[in-house]
């Protein structure tokens, strides 16, 4: 009988066919995967190809073992927590670059990257690090200010052989700021200025990282979400949820929907999805009065005392960084942090998890503190250490991950990316 059920149990799984293998299972395996799949067979390692239709599939149906979110920490580009997984051949990018030091990640869009490359190359570049390939993009003229938040448009529903990256460049006045867009396009390969002009009631530019969906890029600015369309030349802004300094608020797509991370002047942590273009609705609520913080003992950030909780935590040190439809990460910055450990006044109070003690003494007035097993817990604390923490909006709870991320003036941008096997689109000429 056992025998039978092995043998037809082989029988149904080597009967898949073709379609379904090609269509709905290898689009959405991740590209450690797909990489040593290529070599069972001459035809799977043509199907896998960056010009074939395979590059389509994986970007209509990406899988989230092939999804997450990215950033450059340190070297090499990473990942969040628990998405080491979905890797790419070299995080190094040495096809590109000598040193991920040398570069500034400016966005994301359906598999394909856009970085400046500073020293003797001096200009953005596209590139894909799935299949380790790129290009190098003509210099805007004039050459801007490389600090922009320069946007990706690449949608290869529609088309493979096409991309978009767009400035937005800006001018104060006494009435606002003004928002024009200087265009460049993988067909014409020049840039261009685009007809279209946005005005704000703002003070000034604070564009936040851009947010691709669509077929459109989103920078939030201040109390709005300002918005571009390249393919039909169009703009326009729509009023976020909060006002500034009401909230901590940062915009990211998921599944070509956007959503609006919040962190109010409470502690209080929310999700807004945006609907039809227009309007703002709460998808997830949680006060920091009910949110549940686990900690671990393996990490150095926790909670000082009863009165520095979570309330405190989300409210002067949390950042939003990403959102993957269930969970928000948060950045806490450990240098803040670790100021607030030495010269906030804590009654003597001892910590124990199982074997690891902690002690905490007063502050005195020659700044005075003592740590027992945090060796790290003074100003000798890197500058741009971040902690990244996760909050499952579903459960309630504040979670320690195991990562931490480097925050520099250079390179702290977290996007959302996907593996694709897509060919970098050629730059016409």
């Amino acid at each position: 009988m056992a025998l039978h059920k092995r043998t037809l149990y082989q029988h149904q799984t080597t009967n898949l066919s073709d379609d379904v293998i090609c269509h709905h299972i290898l689009p959405r395996l991740p590209c450690k995967l797909l990489s040593r799949f290529k070599v069972t067979s001459k035809a799977y390692h043509a199907l896998i190809a960056p010009k074939t239709y395979f590059a389509t599939l994986q970007s209509l149906s990406p899988s989230p073992c092939s999804t997450g979110f990215i950033c450059v920490n340190g070297r090499n580009l990473s990942f969040l927590a628990e998405q080491d997984d979905i890797g790419v051949p070299d995080p190094s990018l040495k096809f590109m670059v000598k040193s991920l030091q040398d570069v500034k990640l400016l966005a994301s869009a359906n598999g394909l990257l856009l970085f400046y490359l500073f020293g003797e190359v001096n200009s953005l570049c596209i590139c894909n690090p799935a299949t380790m390939e790129k290009k190098i993009l003509p210099k805007e003229e004039p050459e801007e200010n490389i600090t922009k938040e320069m946007g990706l448009v690449f949608n290869p529903h529609v088309s493979l052989d096409k991309y978009a990256v767009v400035d937005p460049l800006f001018k104060t006045s006494s009435a606002g700021i003004e928002y024009t867009f200087n265009v460049y396009s993988s067909q014409t390969g020049k840039w261009a200025c685009s007809n279209q002009k946005v005005s704000m009631p703002c003070s000034r530019n604070a564009l936040s990282n851009p947010v691709y969906a669509l077929g459109l890029v989103y920078w939030s600015c201040v109390d709005y979400l300002l918005w571009f369309d390249p393919e039909k030349d169009s703009a326009g802004t729509i009023l976020l949820p909060y006002n500034y300094g009401s909230a901590r608020q940062l915009v990211e797509a998921f599944k070509d929907e956007l959503a609006c991370m919040c962190i109010t002047s409470k502690g209080d942590v929310e999700v807004w999805k945006l609907i039809g273009g227009t309007k703002w609705n709460r998808l997830y609520e949680l006060s920091s009065d009910t949110l549940i913080h686990e900690i671990s003992r393996d990490h150095c950030f926790c909670p000082l005392s009863d009165e520095i909780g979570t309330r405190s935590i989300l409210t002067d040190f949390a950042t939003p960084v990403a959102f993957d439809g269930k969970s928000m990460y948060l950045s806490v910055n450990m240098k803040d942090w670790h100021r607030l450990r030495k010269n906030r006044l804590v009654s003597n109070k001892r910590i124990s998890f199982d074997e690891d003690v902690l002690y905490f003494m007063d502050r005195v007035d020659d700044d005075y503190f003592y740590s027992d097993s945090e060796s790290d817990a003074n100003d000798d604390c890197e500058d741009n250490l971040e902690e990244l923490l996760c909050c499952d909006m579903l459960i309630g709870k504040l979670i320690n991950t195991s990562m931490s991320v480097i925050r520099t003036n250079r390179n702290f941008r977290v996007f959302h990316y996907h593996n694709s096997m897509v060919s970098v689109p050629p730059i016409s000429k």
